[in-house]
């Protein structure tokens, strides 16, 4: 059983980036592992740093990575 919090963000980040995991996600994005866990549970909000922090290591537009934060 899966026991990870469905996050559109960060499922399709693990989709297009063909990432095996949320530990391989944390190290592409160079974010600590319990962080990623805080923003996929919804615990901690993706604001503006952890959205430009994103378009910087995707190139995604702003646009698409708000949509898929909420």
């Amino acid at each position: 059983m899966d026991a990870r919090i469905p996050h559109p963000l960060f499922d399709r980040m693990i989709e297009v980036y063909k990432l095996k995991n949320d530990a391989a996600l944390s190290r592409f994005l160079k974010i600590p592992p319990s962080n990623l866990s805080r923003y996929r549970s919804r615990v901690l909000p993706i604001g503006p740093n952890v959205i430009l922090h994103v378009h910087d290591m995707t190139g995604w537009s702003i646009r698409a990575i708000k949509e898929l934060s909420q």
